[in-house]
């Protein structure tokens, strides 16, 4: 194997195949001397240390081409304080296979590996409309290790694959995966030692646990080797094409923990061009204190790529052609869970989180996510049971808003779970009947319990895997959240592009949202109420559309509230009430102007 160098083409960070060799370009930590230390990819064996030549340079990259070597090589970077993976590194070696503890021997060593900068990607790209986005967030692994596959399709992308046919039946359009990048799952700590020829080395101590969700700093460009096989990049653009033939979105999270790396917008910017150019990833969740999104927003390459994050300067939105930043917090679950649980709710903020929308930004709502209880935990545990984390139960958020419903925790009683699962359907109704974009946690609608740990981060096991059930119950939840998909998609006056102006602007008799009480038309929402119904008007989606009425009473007892007149020949149907356990097989007909909802649930209602 000959080390002959020639300059590069300075194109594309990392080390790529080229015709006839291999491509390296890298950006040196500093100004100085800065070499490339090859390793045999199967042995690790240190083959050869090569300094770069500044010729081979502008400012701190230096960009090389090897004629004469062959991929089966992968490679660490080395400057005067030592030696460090490149950050740019397209394929990581080291972390093969997942939770891999014989790894200590080597210290937990990975080291960077030669890539394709081209993607084998064939399927057309689906377009899917903001107001039509219904998005399924998952871990690969936990989505798959406990969901009825064999050995070879758990824990990895093939596992995704299989049960895209059970997201694409439910209704989900838009997929978020939990890191795929290449993190360290290993929780270990590292430390200098003196060696005996005075030199200072490291070491690292015995695995104490496992960062299961992967936030946190990683090799962001790569993706996850024990995710996606022998050659992760080939794996990533299989699932990619796969996702993308059933005509379902992907979108991917990255979490930024490092200041350096928050302090640096283009590095940041230049790790989503990657995934969204070489992959063809269609958006992405960022998670992190203060990030570049306004260079991100403005950056050209990635003007058609969604992005979601909990806050934004609004101002910076406003020369947008098409609405592609959407805000995603937690300000929809508080609400909804606090009226629920019987905790000075306010319907009126309810309301309002249901019917936020913005011309130039959208909005994510979900009532539940992973980094707090389940949908099901949220009714079945009044307080956190983190003690499995090892934390002496101090980790994880004391503000949960939740409530067991007369027993902590699993039980037999019917009538205590029949209880739960009422307010599990009532929050899945007004999160997929509200404005915003809906998000599904993976197992809420199956039942999925975390056994009450509102934080199982490291919970590599059924407490943090989705348990995917197949009892009635779960069987009857899941066929619930399919209907409701439906009515969602059959019903676009629940899914308007444009703010409600909550008037007529068009002169149809009624205005676009409003809202209705004991009596109709009711002009304010006092603190006071715990119950409320709101209709949007289908004339404003289309001139066949039907009006849709959403009755929420969350009083302990049944309510009566007015049905105002939907106008013309059109008569209200009730399609649903969540205390019951599926959509009715025929509405039921509306005879009078005022319907009565049980406490505790919400009706749904449509005029036609």
């Amino acid at each position: 194997m000959g080390y002959e160098m020639r300059k590069g083409s300075f194109l594309n960070n990392g080390a790529f195949r080229r015709k006839g060799g291999v491509e390296l370009t890298v950006v040196a930590r500093r100004e100085g001397g800065l070499s490339v230390i090859f390793y045999d990819k199967k042995t690790k064996t240190k083959l050869k240390e090569i300094p770069l030549k500044k010729s081979m340079s502008v400012g701190r990259v230096y960009s090389v081409f090897f004629p004469s070597l062959y991929d089966d090589v992968c490679y660490m970077l080395k400057d005067a304080d030592g030696i460090y993976l490149d950050p740019y590194a397209p394929v990581i070696s080291g972390r093969e296979k997942w939770n891999d503890v014989s790894r200590k021997t080597n210290n937990f060593a990975v080291y960077g590996c030669v890539g394709e900068n081209c993607s084998d990607y064939s399927e057309k790209l689906p377009s899917v409309a903001p107001e039509d986005m219904v998005i399924y967030k998952l871990h690969m692994r936990g989505f798959t290790e406990n969901n009825g596959l064999t050995a070879s399709y758990r824990g990895n992308y093939k596992g995704i694959i299989k049960k895209l046919p059970y997201l694409k039946e439910l209704g989900i359009t838009s997929i978020l995966f939990m890191p795929v990048y290449d993190f360290e799952e290993i929780r270990y700590h590292s430390y200098k030692v003196t060696e005996p020829d005075d030199t200072v080395g490291e070491k690292t101590s015995d695995p104490y646990g496992v960062n299961y969700w992967g936030y946190g700093d990683a090799s962001y460009f790569a993706p996850k080797a024990s995710y996606f096989g022998a050659d992760p990049q080939k794996g990533m653009d299989a699932l990619v094409n796969a996702i993308h033939k059933a005509g379902m979105e992907i979108f991917l999270e990255f979490s930024f923990t490092s200041e350096k790396i928050i302090e640096n917008p283009r590095f940041i910017a230049n790790i989503l061009i990657w995934w969204h150019m070489r992959y063809k990833v269609d958006g992405f969740h960022l998670i992190g204190e203060g990030l570049p999104i306004r260079y991100i927003l403005r950056h050209p390459k990635l003007s058609d790529v969604k992005i979601f994050y909990d806050r934004v300067d609004e101002r910076e939105l406003s020369g947008e052609e098409h609405k592609r930043f959407f805000y995603y917090n937690d300000d929809f679950v508080y609400p909804l869970r606090r009226l629920e649980n019987h905790m000075d709710g306010s319907v009126a903020e309810l309301a309002n989180q249901m019917r936020k929308q913005g011309d130039k930004f959208g909005f994510v709502n979900y009532a539940a996510e992973k980094t707090g209880f389940t949908l099901l935990d949220a009714y079945s545990y009044g307080e956190k049971h983190n003690e499995a984390n090892d934390e002496d139960n101090r980790d994880g958020s004391n503000y949960n808003c939740s409530a067991n419903h007369g027993y902590e925790g699993k039980t037999n009683s019917r009538n205590v779970n029949q209880k739960r699962y009422t307010c599990v359907r009532s929050d899945l109704t007004l999160l997929l009947l509200s404005q915003s974009v809906p998000l599904i946690t993976e197992g809420d609608e199956t039942l999925n319990s975390a056994n009450g740990n509102n934080n199982p981060y490291g919970q590599d096991n059924a407490v943090g895997w989705t348990q995917f059930s197949n009892k009635k119950d779960a069987r009857l939840l899941r066929e619930f959240v399919k209907r409701l998909i439906t009515f969602r998609r059959e019903h676009p006056a629940l899914r308007n592009p444009k703010p409600m102006k909550q008037n007529d602007y068009i002169a149809c008799g009624l205005p676009d949202l409003s809202y209705h009480d004991s009596e109709p038309w009711i002009m304010g929402i006092g603190p006071e109420k715990k119950g409320l119904g709101i209709l949007y008007a289908g004339a404003y989606a289309g001139k066949n559309s039907q009006d849709v009425m959403v009755i929420m009473n969350f009083y302990y007892e049944d309510r009566t509230y007015a049905l105002p007149s939907p106008g013309g020949k059109r008569k209200w149907y009730l399609c649903a009430n969540t205390g019951e356990e599926a959509f009715y097989e025929k509405q039921k007909l509306c005879k009078e102007d005022r319907i009565t909802v049980p406490g505790g649930t919400v009706s749904i209602l449509v005029g036609r």
